[in-house]
């Protein structure tokens, strides 16, 4: 027992060494991509897109699932993005409250016959609208096949070469559209492209406009934005660079039509939609590259921004960190062919390796690393000294990249407005580690458990809407 022992602590401290190391040249990476990404952007280049006509068309599609509260705005912020051409696919994913009812009386829609295409099967429709107010927006009743049946269904009936699909929940910036579209124009290889998310929580829109930012108001609305901040500024733009960027999120993603044809469009069965196909969207540009088709890449727009709700109360939030894991295990199974594939490059060789190891597996080692500690202690193996000396560096590590990540995103247009926001951040930081982190470990180990032994697939309970007087209002 007392090598067991030992030899699982040594292996959970090389696992630790390896995962600051490697995420320290993520984040390095990640700056050195930023900074190229500015230096390539010219000053003059957002307004030749806005006013050219002959930038891409986009169609952007918002999949919804009883969001009686925020649609209206939603819809209403889309509508009002500065892009000179695009439309608006709103598919309503069988809601049971007033979603749809409310799109039909604030926006006078209408209901039309369905002329679009049938590439990618779906679930039954039960109606089509059209705005004669709007002629940009289009409305569709679908019978409920989750999110990604419903965003299959938006991009049958959707028109235009390029396909942004966002959450019901988002809210864009006015030029969000302009950033993500601009490495299109510029570049004909590419496939698809992913932006940052953060937490909507805490802005003030008005008529479907962001007239105020501002931070979350709770302590986990707060600590949310500190986690956003570290997924987008250091994981996933450093990863980007080594093409092994295995999630675009749900809430902004930009892809060519006829790459999503291609792939078949997000599985319906996913538990997280958008991880599984970011995966198996590597899996074709890979599978293309054997054939000696034309090559595709994935790029990450650093300054393209997409606000999302995020929950403020504790029970939602296990439940979305929950599915979440799930659903990161159920893309990986999937996509296992990928993992130490030399067939799919540095993608197989380490994106997906890192993804399984330092993101699924996470949770479970850092469990291991608690029921080791407390084991040691009870059979005096070791000390209280010797505990709190590794608990301290461990928590410093963490500080320092999250620090890292957020000093990033203040070198961004997208940063704090004020002294006293961003110490609050610095605060979250500090205080991360003091009952939120391990509230997710516990959570993600409770869900590694129903995944792999309960074989749970469901989505999970469907996040509240809750009313907040600086956020979105109906």
């Amino acid at each position: 027992m007392t090598t067991f022992l030992y030899i699982l602590v040594s292996a959970i401290l090389i696992y630790f060494v390896a995962f600051c190391v490697i995420n320290l040249l993520l984040i390095l990476l990640g700056t050195t991509k930023i900074h190229d990404y500015n230096c390539q952007v010219a000053e003059g280049d957002f307004d030749h897109i806005t006013k050219s006509r002959v930038s891409l068309p986009i169609s952007l599609i918002i999949p919804a699932y009883n969001e009686q509260s925020i649609i209206v705005d939603s819809v209403l912020n889309t509508l009002k993005l500065d892009y000179p051409i695009h439309e608006v696919v709103v598919v309503d994913d069988g809601s049971t409250d007033e979603t749809l009812s409310r799109l039909v009386d604030r926006f006078n829609l209408k209901p039309v016959e369905s002329h679009r295409s049938s590439h990618i099967q779906t679930n039954e429709l039960r109606a089509v609208y059209e705005s004669p107010d709007h002629p940009k927006l289009m409305v569709i009743s679908k019978r409920n096949g989750r999110r990604a049946d419903a965003i299959n269904v938006g991009v049958n009936h959707s028109r235009y070469p390029l396909i942004c699909v966002i959450d019901a929940d988002c809210v864009l910036e006015r030029d969000g559209l302009q950033h993500m579209a601009r490495p299109f124009l510029f570049d004909p290889d590419l496939a698809a492209a992913g932006g940052v998310v953060r937490p909507s929580n805490g802005l003030t829109i008005e008529d479907g406009v962001i007239t105020g930012r501002s931070l979350p108001h709770t302590l986990l609305g707060l600590n949310q934005e500190v986690e956003y901040a570290r997924s987008f500024q250091w994981a996933r733009i450093g990863l980007n660079r080594l093409h092994s960027m295995l999630c675009i999120s749900g809430a902004l993603l930009l892809v060519k039509r006829s790459v999503i044809e291609k792939t078949g469009g997000p599985w319906h069965k996913a538990i997280t939609d958008d991880v599984e196909y970011t995966m198996r969207l590597h899996r074709f540009i890979f599978d293309r590259k054997a054939r000696h088709e034309r090559k595709c890449r994935i790029a990450f727009i650093p300054d393209a921004v997409s606000y999302t709700e995020v929950p403020e109360k504790l029970r939602l939030y296990c439940d979305q960190r929950n599915r979440w894991q799930r659903g990161t295990l159920q893309a990986i199974w999937r996509n296992r062919r990928m993992l130490f594939n030399p067939r799919y490059g540095i993608t197989g060789l380490l994106g997906m390796p890192y993804f399984l190891i330092f993101e699924a597996l996470a949770p479970l080692v850092e469990f291991a690393a608690y029921a080791s500690a407390i084991t040691m202690l009870i059979m005096g193996l070791a000390t209280w000294q010797q505990l709190l000396a590794l608990v301290f560096v461990a928590y410093a590590s963490c500080i320092l990249l999250t620090l890292t990540a957020v000093l990033i995103t203040e070198t961004s247009r997208f940063r704090s407005t004020t002294w006293r926001e961003y110490w609050k951040m610095i605060l979250s930081v500090l205080l991360d580690n003091f009952g939120f982190h391990q509230i997710r470990v516990l959570t993600s180990v409770w869900a590694t458990l129903q995944f792999l032994i309960f074989r749970r697939r469901d989505l999970g309970m469907q996040m509240a809407r809750v009313q907040h007087s600086t956020a979105l209002q109906p």
